[in-house]
């Protein structure tokens, strides 16, 4: 198992590459739902009111209010601007930008006859996209410390066959024989001294869920439903930390480089349920649980050393060294999710609605073992378990949205509060969400906008200086829908 690693946590899905730790497991939990235009461009409220294809994913039963069968494609593109810096140095923005599909839904209405009390089955199948991981961050600046520490450290301490860390270090020189039998690096005696660092991070993929939902329309007054969901994990990450000397304050260093790959893919299962209750025919409730999504995944991994110095005989330009290609194969399950919703609908004026959900993300579990039984490996799935449920809390998700008919026109706006999972945090990640469209008997056409905002950080290596990040994302997207 691979427990070295170049990066920590960033909020915003800005993952980091260690696979199997704490924060790991928020790129699978920590999620900003996306789906048709409509949805978007509505804040995602649809919990009490249905007939829009990405609610499938949040409350089942709002299938049940659809009155045709219908069939919705979601082109989508995203920019993602992110800022990073060190305390006390300079701060760099950095772009990406990612075309995608972030829905594409086909929907089945029947009817059992007009002397039922149920006056609709409903089936639907097809994808949401939930998560977005393409980001690309940059920063560089002066800080005490250095990767080194670790890698000694850690080979000092018996784990020299480490080859995707310490042993890179040792077989570039970084690590060496002290004259004596003893093992020493340059570092040592100026642990804490200011070296220039930079680092720039690459990472890519999403997380796409497949939805098969079945819904029934009782007396048009109770909407229930369920959706299997099928989330398909890819995510990919590449990254170079490099550290130098310019100030010589470490004598014989000059300059490292440690890059690091990451792949993860899999692919998990969850159950949605959820009921929607005209109370009139203007209020709506509704109410959903989702169940823990179970994951199996894994993880591809590689990284390269590089070690330059200055001795007695000269300067020393080290060789590119490469890891072996690791893979590892893992489970985690994540929390519960319960939402709460409310709407008040006006026809031919449009409608307010508000969803609230509830998660605790220290629930997250990993399980390294379910595949090969290793009690090093059932230790830290122990350690790192132990540390999901120290770091992370439970949090409140809220969700508003409005939409005005103007006759076949469409406005939309709305607005997202994300409550952050780390414990004692007090602030919340916050988006704003606009849109448009025109409908007509059998074709509708429309707009979404997003735009998200969130702060965090971001560390190289464990106890390395923070890089403060702050990330906006714009999403647009555009719906082309078919009714028949």
């Amino acid at each position: 198992m691979k427990k070295i690693a170049i990066l920590a946590f960033a909020l915003l899905c800005l993952g980091q590459a260690n696979a199997q730790n704490a924060s790991d497991a928020l790129r699978y939990s920590y999620l900003l739902p996306s789906g048709s235009a409509r949805y978007v461009g509505a804040g995602g409220a649809f919990g009490a009111l249905g007939a829009e294809f990405g609610s499938i994913s949040q409350n089942p039963a709002g299938l049940a209010m659809f009155r045709s069968n219908e069939l919705t494609l979601t082109p989508s593109l995203l920019f993602s601007k992110t800022e990073a810096g060190i305390a006390g140095n300079p701060s760099y923005n950095d772009d990406k930008s990612k075309f995608g599909f972030d829905n594409i839904g086909l929907v089945f209405n029947t009817s059992p006859g007009e002397s039922s009390s149920w006056k609709s089955f409903n089936f639907g199948i097809g994808y949401n996209r939930q998560a977005d991981y393409s980001r690309s961050i940059y920063y560089e600046g002066d800080a005490t410390g250095t990767i080194m520490n670790g890698f000694f450290n850690d080979y000092r301490n018996g784990n020299s066959g480490d080859p995707f860390g310490s042993e890179l270090a040792y077989n570039a020189n970084a690590i060496y024989d002290d004259g004596t039998g003893a093992l020493t690096y340059d570092f040592a005696g100026n642990e804490n001294a200011v070296v220039r660092r930079s680092q720039i991070i690459n990472t890519y993929g999403r997380m796409n869920e497949m939805a098969i939902a079945f819904a029934g329309n009782y007396d048009e007054k109770l909407m229930v439903g369920a959706t299997v969901g099928v989330p398909f994990v890819n995510y990919r990450i590449e990254g170079e930390y490099i550290e130098s000397d310019p100030a010589e304050a470490v004598q014989y260093f000059d300059r490292l480089t440690y890059t690091e790959y990451l792949r993860s893919s899999g692919v998990g299962i969850n159950l949605k349920l959820g009921v929607i209750y005209k109370v009139t025919q203007a209020l709506r409730v509704g109410a959903a649980f989702h169940t823990p999504t179970a994951i199996s995944l894994t993880d591809q991994y590689s990284n390269t050393f590089s070690y330059d110095y200055t001795d007695g005989s000269g300067s020393n330009i080290g060789e590119i060294l490469e890891s072996p290609d690791g893979t590892f194969d893992y489970k985690l399950r994540t929390p519960w999710r319960a939402s709460a919703s409310a709407a008040l609908v006006v026809k031919k004026i449009g409608f307010l609605s508000a969803d609230v959900e509830w998660v605790d993300y220290s629930a997250n579990r990993y399980n390294f073992t379910s595949d090969i039984a290793s009690s090093s490996n059932k230790e830290y799935e122990r350690q790192v378990n132990n540390d999901i449920s120290r770091s992370y809390r439970q949090a409140m998700n809220a969700r508003l949205g409005a939409e005005l008919v103007l006759d076949e026109f469409r406005l939309r706006g709305g607005f997202n509060l994300l409550g952050k999972p780390e414990e004692g945090a007090t602030d919340f990640n916050t988006a704003f969400t606009a849109g448009a469209g025109v409908r007509g008997k059998s074709f509708f056409l429309d707009f979404g906008y997003r735009r998200g905002k969130g702060k965090g950080s971001i560390t190289p290596y464990e106890g390395a200086p923070e890089a403060s990040t702050s990330v906006v994302t714009n999403d647009f997207l555009l719906t082309l829908g078919f009714k028949f």
